[in-house]
């Protein structure tokens, strides 16, 4: 579908003038950016570029953190075991596999705990919960859930086990009734950093800790790596305390990058690695592990310190995200034939037997992207429908999946994702309800997709200074997009496909200045270029075989018309 682009909202004049004098005159598109984000002078961006240092920040602010903290001096001093368990996805595994490594060093007697992504579920389990009564364990930290397991951490307090929640997903009307309750969105916490990750919220906890035991926190930074990858992968805002900790993070893994992360990044070339590449290398095989096999395997992975078994290790996770790959692709294949016939759908719900249910989120996911719709993705599985959906930018998928919830057996997620299970006989209800509550809630200007904009700009105004600049100011990310580009009316020379087709690359000339920019776009090979085009574009280098190229990366591309932009 045709994208329609939205300019952000431009600036005050006298403020870009004022920073491109700071900045300098080639800067004046970065200048328009930084004001639009609130940045209108070079002391406010270098205080904002480092984020909040942690020497700054006091995890004891957090409710409850002292009383965790203290419980946890206490099984160090008496040799009580502790269990983390942990999310199934890379959040989860992440915050497991710091903990370990944080406590295990300072003198805990640990054990971890994954559930099984399809025998248990999402978060806190009475499978695992009986495994700590099985194991002896005095202390249970519930890390990236628990926040809403009141029946559950009322019954491991029950039988023994003192429970320490690390939570960073919105808290219910109830808390659970554990001995601590570790969540900034606590509406009672007075910790001013709100948006971690729940491997962030765990890391804060390891920090007290080593406070409460005399040990010294500062020992933990070498695990901000794994932190790093927890926070770009949980999409999680790139300001403040996350954004120092990810700087320090990916500092480490160019400097001197952790085996296993060594093993799951491939050949990228040391010294030029970025979030981007932290997620889309490391997120999605780490994910395999809990989708095709069981998510202990990425702790196993991340934790090892054995040469030979890092190896075999991240040799299982590789060929299981292989699988997944290729099982993705067969499953996204016949929903989409499925979508295609589904016209008359505002909200689509495609069904299959045996399809596999870890990657029918990520099959909701190129189903939207693909058709523009909302889309449930169920599998019929042991007598029982079961699956995921995603949303469209602006819907509220929890409300509709709400309003349709008396043909459900069970339903939970949030605004964009979520998850359901429902009988055979209620799918044809379900069906019609679903795309009803759609129907109702999205409105029809909203269902045209967006490329949102940052600012127009000259082909002259993207340069080699301007990509070096913008390098200080990543990591990008949500809350710290990289800033994307108008280039409008802009011809394309020398245009060449890539990869059997798929990709395109060019030279955007621009026909009254004659200046040019190499540009790629990946999945726009298809493409017939007839005339001047607009481009939406972020500005990069292009790092291969040791050569460091300037290149702007396509993100949208409209033949001229005289619509299409707002």
């Amino acid at each position: 579908m045709t994208k329609r682009w939205t300019y952000a909202p431009e600036g005050s004049p006298e403020a870009i003038a004022a920073l491109t004098e700071e900045l300098g005159a080639s800067y004046s598109a970065l200048a328009r950016v930084l004001v639009q984000r609130g940045m209108s002078s070079l002391e406010q961006i270098k205080a904002w570029i480092p984020g909040t240092p942690l020497s700054a920040v006091d995890p004891l602010r957090m409710a409850d953190m002292p009383q965790a903290a203290q419980r946890l001096a206490q099984a160090r001093e008496q040799g009580e075991r502790v269990m983390l368990f942990g999310d199934y996805d890379v959040d989860g595994t992440t915050a497991v596999s710091v903990g370990k490594l944080a406590l295990e060093r300072g003198g805990w007697t640990i054990l971890t705990y994954i559930p099984d992504r399809y025998k248990e579920g999402y978060g806190l389990s009475e499978a695992g919960i009986a495994h700590a009564v099985a194991s002896d364990v005095r202390v249970l930290v519930a890390l990236d859930c628990g926040i809403k397991s009141v029946d559950l951490i009322a019954s491991a307090q029950a039988r023994g086990i003192d429970v320490i929640v690390a939570d960073h997903h919105t808290p219910g009307p109830q808390l659970p009734p554990a001995l601590a309750v570790l969540d900034p969105k606590r509406s009672d916490c007075s910790f001013p950093h709100k948006e971690l990750s729940g491997c962030g919220v765990g890391y804060m906890l390891w920090r007290a800790a080593y406070q409460a035991v005399g040990l010294d926190p500062n020992a933990l930074h070498d695990l901000l790596d794994l932190v790093a990858v927890s926070i770009g992968a949980d999409m999680v805002p790139l300001v403040g305390l996350n954004r120092a900790m990810v700087r320090e993070g990916l500092a480490a893994i160019n400097s001197q990058p952790r085996a296993s992360l060594a093993a799951l990044l491939g050949n990228r070339p040391a010294g030029h690695i970025t979030l981007q590449d932290v997620v889309f290398a490391i997120g999605p095989k780490i994910n395999a592990a809990g989708r095709m096999r069981h998510g202990h395997l990425a702790v196993d992975l991340l934790t090892q310190l054995q040469p030979v078994l890092l190896e075999q290790l991240s040799q299982d996770i590789e060929s299981h995200n292989v699988e997944r790959r290729s099982t993705e692709q067969g499953v996204s294949l016949a929903a989409q034939a499925q979508a295609a016939l589904l016209t008359h759908r505002t909200g689509l719900v495609l069904t299959g037997e045996g399809w596999h249910k870890g990657v029918l989120g990520i099959v909701a996911q190129r189903t939207v992207e693909a058709f523009y719709k909302p889309t449930v993705v169920l599998t019929l599985h042991e007598g029982l429908y079961s699956g995921s959906a995603r949303s469209v930018p602006g819907l509220d998928l929890y409300d509709c999946l709400d309003a349709s919830s008396e043909h459900l057996i069970q339903f939970g997620g949030h605004r964009a994702a979520a998850g359901m299970t429902l009988k055979p006989e209620q799918l044809e209800a379900f069906v019609e309800a679903f795309d009803q509550a759609v129907d109702e809630r999205w409105p029809l200007e909203a269902r045209q997709p967006r490329q949102l904009v940052d600012s127009r700009a000259r082909i002259d105004e993207l340069h080699a200074p301007l990509a070096n600049l913008l390098e200080r100011l990543e990591p990008f990310g949500m809350e710290n997009e990289a800033p994307i580009w108008g280039l409008e009316e802009v011809e394309l020379t020398q245009v060449r496909t890539m990869s059997e087709g798929k990709h395109l690359r060019a030279l955007a000339r621009d026909p009254h200045t004659g200046t040019t920019l190499p540009v790629i776009g990946f999945g726009w090979g298809h493409m017939e270029i007839t005339g001047p085009v607009h481009l939406a574009v972020v500005l990069e280098w292009n790092i291969f075989r040791g050569n460091k190229e300037l290149q702007a990366r396509i993100l949208d591309l409209q033949i001229c018309t005289p619509h299409g932009k707002e």
